[in-house]
């Protein structure tokens, strides 16, 4: 048992309370976050579902908004500017 308290010791002296981030970074550390959110929306508005046995068409937004011959890349482009958008 002694070990696993040691083991318990040595990750609380690890482990910090947070300090106090530059409002900068919180701000793109917040943006980052939403796009990657917003990227993973979108990606999933393609994905085709099944319910009881019957096909649900995807709404794909990119699809959509990009047309049909787009990149992965185009759908980062369009993540980034739905959030400005969003944010102002």
């Amino acid at each position: 048992m002694a070990g696993m308290g040691k083991r318990i010791e040595y990750l609380e002296q690890r482990i910090r309370p947070p300090e106090q981030e530059d409002e900068a970074v919180a701000l793109r550390r917040a943006l980052i976050r939403d796009t990657l959110d917003e990227f993973a929306s979108l990606k999933a508005s393609r994905a085709v579902h099944y319910r009881g046995g019957k096909r649900i068409e995807p709404e794909n937004i990119p699809g959509k908004i990009l047309g049909p011959s787009y990149t992965t890349e185009d759908v980062w482009e369009l993540a980034v500017r739905r959030v400005r958008e969003r944010r102002g």
